[in-house]
């Protein structure tokens, strides 16, 4: 009597090897899936970074410029400076603001001329970097006054001035006794990898002192004796700000008289 042989249950090599094959190509997927979000997640990240810290140093860099002085019995200066170097440019102007100045410099308690620029710090990489300089000094010697290497990942200085006359953006500035009315600054940022271009932040700046359809700077009177002295740039500050607030009124007005007359 010849008893049938029982089928069996367990799997083959060739079964085995088919399981073994599809779980690790959807191991490879997931895992390529994990680290690209992972590695766009780290990107964002530093993007938002470096956008903050570009931020936080064209912020001051604009309050300098708004802060901008001048007076017209001295206007050699008071003027604004701007030496084209490409993407390293460097600019140079009177303030009677406290950006980029430590809280235990003698200047920062009133008026000074601030230079900008581009160059290497002490151990040979490229910084946003800013001088300091009494405003009536005779000369402007950059070498004989320290350095303030701010930024390592700023690489670039980009400045344009607005000419009302031809329209057109212009990379120099020959007026050195005036101040322009409209800037365009742009930061470059080190790039997040290698073969990254370099980030770029812009900004537009309307210098309160410097209308931007003159190029020219209202005269700004002061006491005999006194010019450039703290009380008369405070008064010139304190002035200039009523005057932009009182233009930001008289612009809300407008706007508001316009939208009503449109929904007539």
């Amino acid at each position: 009597m010849c008893i049938g042989r029982k089928k069996s249950s367990a799997f083959t090599l060739v079964e085995l090897l088919v399981a073994l094959a599809v779980a690790a190509v959807a191991f490879t997927v997931i895992w390529q899936t994990f680290a690209a979000v992972t590695k766009a997640w780290r990107r964002g990240g530093d993007v938002v970074d470096q956008v903050r810290h570009g931020d936080f140093v064209i912020d001051q860099l604009v309050s300098a410029l708004r802060s901008a002085a001048y007076f017209p019995l001295r206007p050699e200066r008071y003027g604004f400076w701007l030496d084209d170097r490409g993407t390293r440019d460097q600019i140079s102007w009177v303030t009677s603001g406290t950006a980029f100045i430590p809280p235990d410099s003698p200047l920062a308690q009133g008026l000074h001329r601030i230079m900008v620029s581009i160059e290497p710090n002490d151990d040979g990489v490229d910084a946003f970097t800013v001088r300091a300089f009494p405003h009536l000094a005779e000369e402007i010697e950059k070498n004989k006054v320290d350095a303030w290497p701010l930024s390592t990942r700023i690489k670039g200085l980009d400045v344009r001035i607005w000419n009302p006359e031809d329209k057109r953006w212009d990379d120099d500035w020959e007026d050195t006794n005036k101040i322009p009315g409209l800037v365009e600054i742009t930061l470059l940022m080190e790039p997040l990898s290698k073969y990254d271009p370099p980030m770029k932040l812009a900004r537009l700046v309307q210098i309160p002192l410097g209308p931007a359809t003159t190029s020219t700077t209202p005269v700004a009177t002061g006491r005999p004796g006194v010019e450039g002295s703290p009380d008369e740039a405070r008064a010139a500050a304190r002035r200039q700000r009523e005057e932009q607030q009182r233009r930001q009124q008289a612009g809300g007005a407008e706007r508001q008289r316009t939208t009503i007359t449109g929904g007539r």
